[in-house]
């Protein structure tokens, strides 16, 4: 928007409130647009003199999908590897974003690639159910793959506490043996 010539008429007084009212908030959002950039990148848009202009050169700067930017998304895919700290579900849902990622850089993953991919990044612990799912004919899509995953690491889970708490039991029954030793050695030297 540029600003009016001025005159006298209503016109153009309405004309140079309408054009200041827009001044104030491009100046705003404007501002707001490049306190949300990082430090290194502020120097390359602060010269921009309206929100449109900023918008514009961002949109060509990153607007596009690089050649170098497919491929990482597609190499970051395909070597994904489960963290030991994320638990399954939040697997899952990072590898969900990478292929929606894909999805919206135009790079169509067949049903039976997503399947592999994820099979692929389950834990080396879990060697037999790889080979378990890799033959399941009934898992046809990530949907499926993702319910039988997350369904296999509750039941994993549900041993693991079972059998924590049958050692603790264990354990708690050593523990009180020889706490009553250490009282009965404590009475005797005592008694001395």
């Amino acid at each position: 928007m540029t600003r009016p010539p001025e005159g006298n008429t209503v016109q153009s007084h309405r004309d140079l409130e309408a054009f200041e009212t827009w001044s104030k908030k491009d100046c705003c959002a404007r501002f707001t647009l490049l306190s949300c950039m990082h430090d290194d990148i502020i120097g390359a848009y602060e010269h921009c003199a309206t929100v449109k202009e900023i918008w514009d050169q961002l949109r060509f700067d990153f607007a596009g999908t690089s050649v170098t930017r497919l491929q990482s998304l597609v190499l970051k895919f395909e070597m994904y590897k489960k963290g030991p700290k994320n638990s399954m579900t939040e697997h899952l849902r990072i590898m969900s974003t990478m292929i929606r990622d894909l999805k919206n850089a135009k790079v169509a993953l067949s049903d039976e690639q997503q399947v592999q991919a994820v099979i692929r990044s389950l834990p080396v612990s879990w060697v037999n159910m790889r080979q378990i799912l890799i033959h399941n004919e009934n898992i046809k899509n990530f949907a499926d793959i993702s319910r039988h995953v997350e369904l296999e690491a509750e039941c994993e889970e549900a041993i693991r506490a079972t059998a924590l708490f049958a050692q603790g039991g264990k354990r708690h029954g050593n523990w009180s043996k020889c706490k009553n030793k250490g009282k009965s050695s404590t009475k005797e030297g005592s008694s001395n």
